[in-house]
């Protein structure tokens, strides 16, 4: 944000440009030999396309949870319609994995992930799940447990039988039996078919508290918490245009209109920011305002419990976000470094590390009210020619056109319409 960037520590701007590329959660080549080992030991036993199904599951649901931390990144950048798609798959997943996961951190080397995965996919969905649940922490955690469980039932199967997968189809390094592998197999297959949730077997010790570690971190102090705690000014309780009467509450808006933002000024985390009442604005000239997807607009002027801005002229339709201009983002960028030092492999290829993070379109999680911006202007005013004749020399006029929803009315004064 515009407005902020000079007081934004490093780690929050030194990233590269934007990438909407997540890595996936298995390795690829684990993936491959569990499911060749799998199908092979289906083909031995006459099950080739219930096997060849339930895989086309598993891998689908790889993807799936895949392509739910891209759309992460996507809403983070203001992506149109993005968030409330977002917000959708999220409360799915919230629903079919309910539950908290374990309180206990365990043992386990953070410098020693598993490389049969890789959880920047996990960094990025709980980014996103701390994204769409501003202001509700609750609603977050809920979000991060269902997609710790989320994430581990996916990784499973492939992950825990790699070993005896590998094995089985002869590309093992030697250290366990075939027949023990083939029995493994067998049994991983007849799981795998039954589809029973209770069945699924638990992930590799070390991958799972890892997992369940980073998700009990990320509820305890998280970048996006972290950054919308400090930006964060009053709630925006009503938009208006002010020199209507009574404060007509506003349908739509245009580029360049002014409009009104009336403020919930007495939050507790408004009164505990250290904002104090001043006898001419209450504090409100601190205050910045920024449009979607990311339109920072100057503050025209300081009403009664409001400020008057001018709708920028690329805004689009969304909440507004109303920021303090000297947040203190200190604690933001320790917070991020912290979970550098952490998870380095994870936090690079993850969105923190493609995506400034004062170039997020923060404004769609302030949620409502929103303000409907329309595409097309009020009035346009252009020159047609009012000559009827081919060889007759044409003189102008000049034609205001106003528009009325999505069609332009065409009014001529002096000339021909």
């Amino acid at each position: 944000m515009t407005t902020m960037t000079g007081t934004m520590p490093p780690m929050l701007m030194e990233h590269a440009e934007n990438n909407l590329g997540v890595p996936p959660l298995v390795d690829s080549r684990v993936l491959l030999q569990f499911c060749q080992a799998v199908q092979s030991y289906g083909d031995s036993v006459g099950s080739h396309d219930e096997v060849a199904a339930k895989l086309r599951v598993l891998n689908a649901t790889l993807a799936d949870l895949r392509n739910v931390a891209t759309l992460c990144r996507f809403a983070v950048l203001g992506h149109p319609h993005s968030f409330q798609r977002l917000y959708d798959e999220m409360h799915c997943l919230s629903v079919d994995f309910r539950g908290p996961f374990s309180d206990s951190d365990g043992e386990c080397s953070e410098d020693e992930p598993d490389t049969r995965t890789d959880l920047t996919a996990a960094i990025d969905l709980f980014t996103g799940a701390s994204f769409i649940s501003k202001g509700d922490c609750e609603r977050r955690d809920r979000l991060i447990g269902a997609l710790v469980h989320a994430i581990e039932a996916a990784i499973a199967f492939p992950v825990t039988f790699s070993v005896e997968a590998a094995t089985y189809i002869g590309q093992g390094t030697g250290d366990i039996s075939p027949l023990f592998a083939s029995i493994v197999i067998a049994n991983a297959t007849r799981r795998l078919l039954e589809s029973d949730y209770r069945c699924i077997p638990l992930a590799p010790g070390n991958t799972r508290t890892r997992l369940e570690r980073m998700g009990r971190r990320w509820m305890r102090s998280n970048p996006v918490t972290a950054f919308f705690d400090t930006v964060s000014g009053p709630r925006v309780v009503r938009i208006v245009r002010w020199e209507e009467p009574a404060g007509t509450t506003l349908d739509d808006a245009h580029f360049g209109d002014p409009v009104t933002l009336l403020l919930h000024r007495r939050e507790p985390e408004f009164q505990q920011d250290g904002m104090k009442e001043c006898p001419d604005d209450n504090g409100l000239s601190d205050l910045g305002v920024v449009f979607c997807p990311h339109q920072p607009t100057p503050v025209l002027r300081i009403v009664e419990d409001g400020l008057e801005v001018r709708v920028p002229e690329f805004a689009c339709t969304g909440p507004i976000a109303v920021v303090k201009k000297s947040a203190d983002f200190t604690g933001v960028g320790q917070i991020i470094d912290t979970w550098f030092s952490w998870y380095p492999t994870e936090m690079q290829a993850s969105i923190f590390g493609s995506v400034r993070m004062d170039q997020w379109a923060y404004p769609f999680a302030f949620r409502r009210p929103v303000i409907e911006i329309s595409k097309f202007p009020r009035s346009i005013s252009g020159r047609v020619p009012t000559g009827t004749s081919p060889v007759t020399r044409p003189t102008a006029a000049r034609v205001p056109v106003t528009v009325s929803g999505a069609s332009p009315q065409m009014a001529s004064k002096g000339g021909s319409q």
